[in-house]
């Protein structure tokens, strides 16, 4: 915090940025862009290549090929791009940081795991700044709370390490429809997220249970489940479930939106963290 804000004399900012971008907000990632690519260097090329083929989708042989003129192209755009075409953009460079810098086989060892780096540091001015995103599992999502964000990796990395593959992709593609800009799938994010509990219960259980409540039950059986848990569990899946739920209303009026998306994300990877940890104990998974 600065002096200003410590005694008063300058207003602190409170409000979290979820529809925009003030210019603290756009300077500090620019910035760290600028940090992470160096002055003329071959990196800028290499990043307006790619930003062209694959985000942008221009002809590439209308871009510049100077370290100059690219470094000067990319930051036109960036600074002429809406609130969440920024975010396209830092989050393209992030995942594609490897491939831009290419190091030399000598300096590998220097810039080895640029990706994490890159990525951390941005997290970090998204959280010094009051943006309401972070990357999570390298995808930009409206998610600030880090006990939800650890939530969801590790449902994602658990899924992956026990080779529940359906199940993972499922968590990927609710966190990518939650994050999908400029207008989210809440409606498809939750179908995902609740897919994702019953690609683990469907490979854990097998045809021993039918649904997610009964393969409590199947658990129960195999490893200790405490009574309210069981509860809470079958009464979360309900809510997705029943007649007038999300999973069967899709073309209906239920009121579907940020809020109940991101519960279901983290409810559903927490469920997910739970039946994959109770299941390998029970030696239901291999």
């Amino acid at each position: 915090m600065k002096f200003s804000e410590r005694i008063g004399a300058r207003a602190m900012q409170h409000q979290i940025q979820l529809e925009s971008m003030n210019d603290a907000l756009r300077n500090s990632l620019w910035n760290e862009v600028l940090s992470r690519f160096g002055g003329e260097s071959p990196r800028w090329v290499r990043a307006l290549h790619l930003l062209g083929q694959f985000l942008f989708k221009v002809p590439v042989d209308s871009l510049p090929d100077s370290e100059g003129t690219a470094h000067l192209w990319i930051r036109d755009r960036f600074f002429a791009a809406r609130w969440d075409e920024v975010y396209d953009i830092v989050e393209f460079l992030v995942n594609e940081i490897d491939a831009i810098w290419r190091p030399e086989a000598a300096y590998q060892a220097y810039y080895q795991d640029q990706h994490k780096r890159f990525l951390l540091t941005v997290n970090y001015i998204l959280e010094r700044e009051l943006s309401g995103y972070r990357f999570v599992n390298g995808v930009l999502v409206p998610i600030s709370d880090p006990a939800e964000i650890l939530a969801i990796e590790q449902a994602s990395q658990n899924t992956q390490k026990a080779g529940l593959h359906g199940a993972h992709e499922h968590i990927s593609r609710a966190l990518t429809l939650l994050g999908q800009k400029p207008e989210p799938d809440y409606r498809n994010s939750i179908k995902e997220s609740i897919s994702a509990v019953e690609a683990v219960v469907s490979s854990a259980t097998g045809d021993k249970a039918k649904g997610v409540a009964d393969a409590v039950e199947v658990l129960a059986a195999k490893t200790e489940i405490h009574g309210a848990l069981k509860s809470a569990i079958k009464q979360l899946y309900g809510y997705t479930s029943d007649t007038d739920g999300v999973r069967h209303a899709i073309m209906s009026q239920v009121d579907v939106g940020f809020d109940e998306a991101k519960f279901m994300l983290v409810a559903c990877a927490a469920f997910v963290n739970f039946f994959v940890s109770k299941a390998s104990r029970a030696g239901l998974l291999k």
